[in-house]
């Protein structure tokens, strides 16, 4: 039903069924190497030996799923149900941690990565060639990181393609190195980033909130006043009366009692 190749690794995916027409189906993943450890003995390490020969990593069954995309940097892969009559889902799968994320986006009928294997657009798009397309109410984008959390939703009432601009490899194998090296001053250094870019949102949003509730009490205030001002023709309208007098007013208080439950207990 479909077959694609990891990129960057030496699996790959298939989709499969008994039943060609069957909603649900089943993803096998495979490998192209076969890893054979032999136990250590006495003060001698365990030896990996590396085979070339097809085997099953795993198989996940009960899918909703018609297509495959692998990301360009290998490991993760998408699951998806595209076209008119799919369900929409979108699955995020990581063969190493096993984590799963399942995402939907109705009549999406592409599934894009950028070049760096980080980000993924889902696409619902019509045919280039013009004419009616009875689904462009749902035409757009959504972005995604690669562990399956939306970064931006955008419509269009028309659309027909979406592609990313492609570039080189972003680090060599040296850098990347050093990158994973250094992983920990890494993590401080986005977290420090990621709290004051937070701090900042928070304080532009209070800003705004403080805006808004500013012009509201200078709006209050202005109508006070208004009223105040119509305040003398208001009692020649009626003879005299102020309304805003509270000693035209006759005040009774009514106390009404309600129970709410009883209790009975036998001594």
């Amino acid at each position: 039903m479909a077959l694609a190749w990891e990129p960057n690794g030496d699996k790959f995916a298939m989709i499969h069924a008994e039943n060609p027409s069957s909603t649900k189906v089943n993803v096998s993943f495979y490998s192209m190497t076969k890893k054979t450890t032999t136990e250590a003995k006495g003060k001698k390490k365990a030896q990996t030996t590396l085979t070339k020969e097809v085997n099953l990593v795993e198989t996940l069954e009960g899918k909703q799923c018609n297509s495959l995309f692998w990301s360009p940097a290998g490991r993760h892969i998408i699951m998806a149900g595209l076209g008119d009559s799919a369900s929409g889902t979108i699955e995020f799968y990581d063969l190493e941690t096993k984590a799963l994320v399942v995402k939907e986006h109705y009549r999406a009928n592409q599934v894009v990565w950028d070049p760096s294997g980080r980000t993924l657009a889902t696409v619902v798009s019509q045919p280039i060639k013009g004419g009616h397309f009875k689904f462009s109410m749902d035409n757009g984008y959504i972005l995604w990181t690669f562990q399956g959390k939306q970064l931006h939703q955008q419509s269009y009432e028309t659309f027909y393609q979406l592609i990313w601009r492609p570039r080189e490899t972003l680090l060599t194998k040296a850098e990347r190195a050093n990158v994973v090296k250094n992983l920990k001053k890494y993590e401080r250094e986005f977290d420090k980033a990621d709290k004051e870019l937070a701090f900042k949102r928070q304080l532009d949003a209070t800003k705004a909130k403080r805006s808004l509730r500013s012009t509201f009490r200078q709006r209050v205030a202005r109508l006070k006043d208004f009223r105040r001002q119509q305040k003398a023709e208001r009692m020649d309208l009626t003879d005299g009366y102020d309304s805003d007098d509270e000693a035209n007013y006759v005040t009774k208080e009514v106390s009404i009692e309600t129970i709410l439950s009883t209790k009975e207990e036998v001594v």
